[in-house]
């Protein structure tokens, strides 16, 4: 998936038209995405996908648990 859709400072190591994997995209803007970014990546890809991959996350938990509880 193309990362030009999100804010680009979730990005920035990468080239701007870089073709990332899911899981890197949704780790990425979980981690670091704005608002708009987190509810941009909840029409994208599927709960159970985003649920999966972000439970693993230790880098932000109240964040992880913020975007699981809330707005999914």
């Amino acid at each position: 998936m193309k990362t030009s859709l999100f804010s680009k400072h979730i990005f920035w190591s990468y080239k701007p038209d870089a073709d990332l994997p899911d899981n890197l995209i949704i780790k990425q803007v979980s981690t670091y995405g704005e608002l708009e970014d987190l509810y941009l990546l909840c029409k994208l890809f599927p709960k159970k996908k985003i649920i999966e991959i972000t439970k693993n996350l230790t880098a932000n938990p109240k964040r992880v648990n913020f975007l699981i509880k809330i707005l999914l």
